[in-house]
């Protein structure tokens, strides 16, 4: 019978002994979290997989957490907050002391009392890339008080002019070599003016050639190409003798009229 009545006892413990319950309050610093909290506002468990709403005094409760790791995320529209790792390990609590009694009292067939299994709750910072403490270390106070990170922004500042950003551009690389020319090739002329006169003439002729180049008259640049490449060939076509010539005078019948 006490066998039957101890376990009954425990019976009676079990729903209080697996019946966890993680509470915790948002705070948005000095303001009232009646006027702030958004609405839609949740705590949600292990990505999803269980979801509680936030009262309106910023205040949660989430019931009935096994055994294991858990991940709480407050799910606040408009702010980022930081998410959890909740931990809960059992552990032995030991029975409480009995009032000493008189050694003829005790009977030896009278069990102990049984120990009481409990669970405790370790909290720590969740962090995805990188390895949670063990459960060892020191754990966030519970209840939990939750601050926000920060707010939630999606605009996207203009950038300014980038000087570095153009001068990686070849448009503006070819304009600034154009210029750099158009300033050092008289100069450069000029001195090897002063060095060679024949080297400086030639140069000068080049230039004026490729004048037709730049104006876009071809036809002309190349005829003036070929007609000062062709100035001092002799002219074959003078110690020929005319056929032509020679045949018309001997060789030509007139037509008489009718």
């Amino acid at each position: 019978m006490k066998f039957i009545s101890s376990f009954l006892a425990l019976l009676t413990l079990l729903p209080t002994i697996l019946a966890v319950t993680i509470t915790g309050q948002i705070k948005f610093g000095d303001f009232p979290t009646r006027n702030i909290l958004p609405v839609g506002s949740k705590v949600s468990i292990n990505n999803g997989e269980r979801k509680v709403w936030v009262k309106d005094d910023g205040s949660f409760e989430v019931p009935h957490i096994d055994e294991g790791e858990h991940i709480l995320e407050p799910l606040i529209p408009g702010y980022i907050f930081q998410s959890y790792l909740i931990t809960i390990h059992p552990s032995t609590m030991p029975p409480p002391p009995s009032q000493p009694s008189s050694p003829s009292s005790e009977d030896p067939s009278t069990p102990s009392s049984p120990t009481i299994p409990t669970y405790s709750i370790h909290i720590q910072p969740f962090y995805p890339a990188k390895a949670p403490l063990p459960i060892s270390s020191t754990s966030l106070a519970h209840p939990l008080v939750i601050t926000p990170l920060a707010r939630e922004d999606y605009f996207t500042p203009k950038g300014g002019m980038n000087i570095l950003g153009m001068l990686k551009s070849p448009m503006v690389l070819m304009m600034l070599f154009s210029a750099v020319m158009l300033f050092a090739l008289p100069k450069l002329t000029a001195s090897m003016a002063d060095m060679d006169p024949e080297m400086a003439k030639e140069m000068a002729e080049t230039r004026e050639k490729m004048k037709g180049f730049q104006n876009m008259d071809l036809a002309g640049s190349l005829s003036n190409m070929l007609a000062g490449s062709t100035e001092d060939s002799p002219n074959s076509g003078t110690n020929t003798p005319n056929k032509s010539g020679s045949n018309s005078g001997s060789g030509g019948k007139k037509r008489r009229g009718r």
